[in-house]
């Protein structure tokens, strides 16, 4: 699938350079391949401020995506990642029949998965999970779930109800933890859903059963061994995901017994007599763990009972049958109505990287996502260097080919620990206008698409380049930004220089996702943005800045490729 991929890539980024090599030579700034009358040359940019920005608690309810788990890097420190859900009536004011009792209630959440798939000789499957952080088989961690008493607003009662609520990845204690359950919801035998949870890989699957909760083998009949897997008849497969079997009798008191109190009538009362489900994550062993990014809005959570019609004279023994009701939890932006969520981050912060936050000068860039984060900010072309090169460029005409802004990564072992995973860096970063809060012209003019859509834009960059041996570690990530540069540095159609913005830059899950979430320094009380999707990625990285300590060969930089007469 690699290989397949970068074949792709390569060919792609070959058409697409043409493409704009002819879309620029017919414009003002040519892609001109040098000859005798033209020499090809290139500029590295001296000036160049960059420096670290922490990010400290962040804006993180109604997310796309949703972190659960334990993830503990070496460099940055511990996350745990709670959530909190509301739950939904996807049938209002329902009827249940008569007497109705609950055999069973699970919460089914898929992960992401990628295409490749073994599968044994019985036709069981084991998947690639995506989007995992930490070892998914040995990261155990213990997993809570239990009711949430805390409403969950839509409004913001501050601002007289007019502006969406927000709120922030460390308020967990001060929001939910007064109001919070005490009843553990997922309290099965099986500690794999609870005391030990950890992220299967392999395909869930539900056997045939007789109603009654027995497994019956290809005869209809109910088996003698209830224990033997290769008697039980397979009625559906489901990816891997989060399967919890939760208590029956929250459910037959919360939900079941609860039509004629009226809260079931609609889901403006439901939400505010069931305000939803809180998942809890505990460390089992310290350092050890994982965390998955999971989307809950496509959970199942099912409550399976039995029920008959009214008993009548004539049938005062009606038959009771078997049926399923259905709730929905996690933020879906295409529903009507929607169940407000929060991710909640705690974040054991590393001395290295406390370091690197405290440190006045920037030799070293921190940037890391999730909660209690940061990012970093570079600035261009200073001290004098901007208007030089525009004068160079007006009056030697210059015509600019590519530029790219590489970041290398700083491979050295923290504090002298050995073994530090390259799977805990993260594959890509984002590069905006931190002016403005909005995409940059490179970004929107890429359209470059790959198999795995964390890797399109491609042309654009930001993605790891690593070692092609060992731990393969990460080497640079290299941003294409010529039109950007282009649009600093030559004259426009109304006879003045676009204004040099400050960059922002920022890991990031998923680079199609490039709106902005708010942060909050809790000491001064001041608010930021940063960009959405490095609050979905826990991962971090140490980059060499642009300080003259650095060495030259690590060192940010900027590099302009042009074209000019002989």
């Amino acid at each position: 699938m690699k290989k397949s991929f970068f074949k792709i890539a390569s060919i792609a980024f070959l058409f697409l350079l043409l493409v704009a090599c002819d879309k620029d030579f017919n414009s003002i700034d040519s892609d001109v391949i040098a000859d005798g009358d033209f020499a090809l040359e290139v500029r590295e940019v001296q000036n160049i401020n960059a420096f670290t920005q922490k990010t400290e608690a962040v804006q993180t309810n109604n997310l796309p995506l949703n972190a659960l788990g334990v993830f503990n890097n070496p460099k940055f420190g511990v996350t745990k990642a709670h959530y909190v859900s509301q739950v939904k009536l996807i049938n209002e004011n329902p009827s249940f029949g008569h007497n109705p009792v609950v055999d069973s209630v699970y919460l089914y959440v898929p992960y992401f998965v990628d295409s490749d798939v073994t599968t044994e000789t019985n036709g069981d499957r084991t998947f690639t999970l995506d989007s995992i952080y930490g070892n998914p088989e040995t990261g155990k961690f213990r997993l809570k779930v239990v009711e949430n008493g805390y409403v969950i607003r839509d409004f913001d009662p501050v601002n007289n109800f007019e502006t969406a609520q927000k709120y922030f990845s460390d308020e967990k204690s001060v929001l939910m933890d007064p109001f919070k359950g005490t009843e553990i919801l997922n309290n099965s035998s099986n500690v794999a859903q609870n005391d030990e949870f950890f992220f299967d890989k392999k395909e869930i699957i539900i056997y045939k059963t007789n109603g009654a909760g027995l497994y019956v083998g290809s005869d209809g009949q109910v088996l003698a061994n209830q224990n033997d897997l290769t008697l039980r008849v397979v009625k559906e497969r489901k990816a891997p995901g989060i399967w919890l079997d939760l208590k029956n009798s929250f459910f037959q008191q919360k939900i079941l017994d609860a039509t004629t109190s009226g809260n079931l009538f609609n889901n403006d009362l439901f939400k505010n007599y069931f305000r939803g489900l809180l998942f809890e994550v505990e460390e089992i062993n310290p350092g050890q763990g994982a965390l998955a990014m999971i989307d809950f809005s496509k959970a199942e959570l099912k409550i399976l009972y039995k029920s008959s019609v009214e008993p009548t004279t004539e049938n005062p023994n009606p038959d009771r049958t078997r049926k399923e009701f259905s709730l929905e939890i996690g933020y879906d932006a295409s529903q009507a109505i929607r169940c407000n969520s929060i991710n909640f981050l705690e974040h054991a912060i590393s001395q290295e990287y406390q370091a690197g936050l405290d440190a006045t000068n920037d030799e070293r860039l921190f940037i890391k996502g999730g909660g209690n984060g940061s990012m970093a900010f570079v600035d261009l072309f200073s001290n004098g260097e901007l208007q030089s090169l525009r004068n160079e460029i007006a009056t030697q005409n210059w015509l600019i080919n590519d530029v790219k802004l590489t970041f290398y990564v700083d491979q050295s072992t923290p504090n002298g620990m050995a073994n530090v995973p390259a799977a805990t860096e993260p594959k890509r970063i984002f590069i905006y206008d931190a002016t403005n809060n909005s995409v940059l012209v490179d970004y929107t003019f890429d359209t470059s698409t790959a198999i795995n859509p964390k890797n399109d834009k491609f042309v654009f960059g930001g993605i790891l380049e690593t070692e092609t041996t060992g731990d393969k570690k990460g080497i640079k990530y290299t941003i294409r930004l010529t039109e950007h540069i282009k649009r600093i540095l030559k004259v426009n159609n109304q006879g003045n220089y676009n204004e040099n913005v400050r960059l922002g830059i920022a890991v990031t899950e998923s680079i199609s996702i490039s709106s902005v979430a708010t942060f909050v320094d809790r000491q001064t009380n001041t608010f930021g943005n940063l960009p959405l999707a490095s609050v979905l990625n826990p991962l971090g990285t140490i980059l060499y800045g642009s300080h003259p300590n650095v060495p030259n060969d690590k060192r940010l930089n900027l590099k302009i490729y042009y074209t000019k007469p002989n």
